[in-house]
């Protein structure tokens, strides 16, 4: 079965339930000189060891996702360079089962714009991002250790309950 999700516009409110939203904030900077303001700290990685950084290229391609991933132990920061993307990404019900497979009826598909980023709470199924027109550059971070259940760089693609698809638009 194919389950046909819209993409929403990233807000903090929206995304919570997967994860952290990384803005501008409304407030203040915390800290201003000539030419810059900052924000300090709008955001935590939860990390306790060292974060690897990685780079992504994200084509066009169909917008149509039938696997996810997730990370039980570890947070994942992810930030878009220079254009929009969209997150596919799904609930977990069980983050203590390593058999749990991606359920299709909880996906939810965010555009990203840039400047803007994203941590995809521990547990949280995500599939790489999309490109939301033209190819795009992201930038992802995780904690540089074993997840719970294994490594998951050997094969970490998890297709859906019922081998379902989702058609994003």
């Amino acid at each position: 079965m194919q389950h046909e999700i819209q993409i929403e516009e990233l807000t903090p409110e929206a995304f919570a339930p997967y994860g952290k939203v990384i803005d501008l904030p409304d407030s203040a900077p915390s800290k201003s000189g000539d030419g810059w303001d900052c924000w300090s700290y709008v955001q935590m990685l939860d990390a306790n060891v060292p974060v690897g950084f990685g780079l992504v290229v994200t084509r066009r391609r169909e917008p149509i996702v039938d696997s996810m991933e997730r990370h039980v132990s570890r947070e994942e920061l992810l930030l878009t360079f220079d254009r929009e993307i969209i997150q596919p990404v799904a609930r977990c019900a069980d983050i203590d089962d390593p058999d749990e497979r991606p359920d299709p009826t909880t996906v939810k598909c965010f555009k990203i714009k840039p400047g803007q980023a994203i941590v995809i709470g521990r547990g949280v199924w995500h599939s790489p991002a999309y490109a939301a027109a033209e190819d795009a550059r992201y930038l992802f971070g995780i904690e540089k250790k074993p997840d719970k259940f294994g490594d998951e760089m050997v094969e970490p693609w998890v297709y859906f309950q019922r081998n379902d698809t989702i058609l994003f638009v």
